[in-house]
């Protein structure tokens, strides 16, 4: 007996890869990288006009 809740899962669809990058790890590194740089660079930016 089918399920009629729930739609047949499509498993055929290939898998996008990110935009510069051949893995998504290279895509979260990348933001985790700019994320530290920004927090070092607001840190020297508030040391020097506090």
């Amino acid at each position: 007996m089918k399920d009629k809740k729930h739609p047949p899962v499509d498993t055929e669809k290939p898998i996008e890869k990110p935009p510069f990058f051949s893995s998504w790890s290279g895509m979260y590194w990348l933001v985790i990288g700019n994320l530290a740089f920004l927090i070092i660079l607001f840190y020297i930016i508030t040391g020097i006009y506090s």
